[in-house]
């Protein structure tokens, strides 16, 4: 009997230490450059704008593997990004920005952002997410036109 919770508890661990865990983070300094591998000798593959939504894969001496929304992969130095921020980019060709949340509001004065624009994501309203640029102004979208990149895991044996 003592045996049997001993091999379970190992399958447990196993199981559990076998984990990979998937993290949304976010740009936090004004420019980022992404690279094609960890450290500054790699080539740059991309350079995004504080607020780039990414998902980091791992971490390896002070660099994360992140994945970006088109699912490329990159590295780019740890301190360059949070987890603690939320973050959005604009997925399809364009975005319509609100004063308000819902297509009957408004236009703002930046009536449209481009794909790949970032925001940082301050509040929600049913589908409307309330999003700021780097330049601190703020707007209405529609979640439907942003990704957001949520925490997954995945199981490996």
């Amino acid at each position: 009997m003592a045996k049997s919770k001993a091999l379970t508890l190992i399958a447990s661990l196993f199981l559990l230490s076998s984990i990979a865990q998937a993290e949304p983070v976010c740009v936090k300094v004004p420019k980022a450059n992404l690279r094609s591998g960890p450290g500054n000798k790699h080539a740059v593959t991309w350079t995004v704008s504080q607020n780039m939504p990414l998902m980091r894969l791992e971490s390896k001496n002070g660099w994360s593997q992140v994945q970006d929304l088109d699912g490329n992969k990159h590295w780019v130095p740890s301190k360059a990004v949070s987890a603690r921020i939320s973050c959005a980019v604009v997925k399809t060709k364009t975005a319509k920005l609100r004063k308000g949340p819902g297509s009957s509001k408004p236009e703002a004065e930046l009536a449209v952002a481009e794909r790949y624009t970032p925001f940082r994501k301050l509040d929600r309203d049913g589908a409307w997410l309330l999003v700021q640029d780097e330049y601190s102004g703020k707007y209405w979208v529609n979640e439907t036109n942003v990704w957001i990149p949520m925490m997954r895991a995945s199981f490996t044996f």
